[in-house]
């Protein structure tokens, strides 16, 4: 396993839990349990675990190290790409849920005073440091849960 292989498993791992956070619709996996920023962790394991010659899982450091640093990297491109497609789509989450209270006949008080504040103009601009704190708490936590997950699967396969 050399470093080059390393670094595009981690690159297909970050991008694939950046996509899934990122690009709507493809969003909706991460409902179930943040799964795609966990496939951003079990990705680069699954790819290097291929190279793997002299033994059928990675030792914790390399997991460590796998996990993060898809974590780390898919954070910073997720927020490339949030900020990409809030170019194209605006603030598509805000609108999406100011459609769906307008649509209601009748709201409940807190919903109402909820539709009202998304109406102020501080939401309707992109909320990037908040979105680069929370990407760079999240990613790595999930990515590295996947990894972990991935490197156990890994090592109950070999023992059988």
């Amino acid at each position: 396993m050399n470093k080059q292989d390393t670094y595009f498993a981690i690159f297909v791992g970050a991008l694939t839990a950046a996509a899934t956070d990122s690009f709507p619709l493809l969003n909706l996996i991460n409902c179930f349990c943040c799964l795609g920023i966990i496939s951003g962790g079990i990705l680069p394991i699954w790819l290097l675990s291929k190279k793997l010659e002299d033994r059928a899982f990675f030792t914790t450091p390399e997991v460590i190290h796998i996990g993060l640093s898809a974590g780390l990297v898919g954070a910073v491109m997720a927020f490339i790409l949030q900020f990409i497609v809030y170019q194209f789509y605006g603030n598509w989450q805000v609108e999406w849920l100011t459609q769906a209270l307008e649509s209601m006949e009748d709201l409940p008080p807190l919903w109402e005073d909820l539709y009202y504040e998304l109406q102020k103009p501080e939401y309707q601009g992109f909320a990037g440091m908040a979105i680069l704190i929370r990407n760079l708490i999240m990613f790595p936590v999930f990515t590295l849960l996947g990894s972990f997950l991935m490197n156990k699967f890994l090592i109950k396969r070999s023992s059988k």
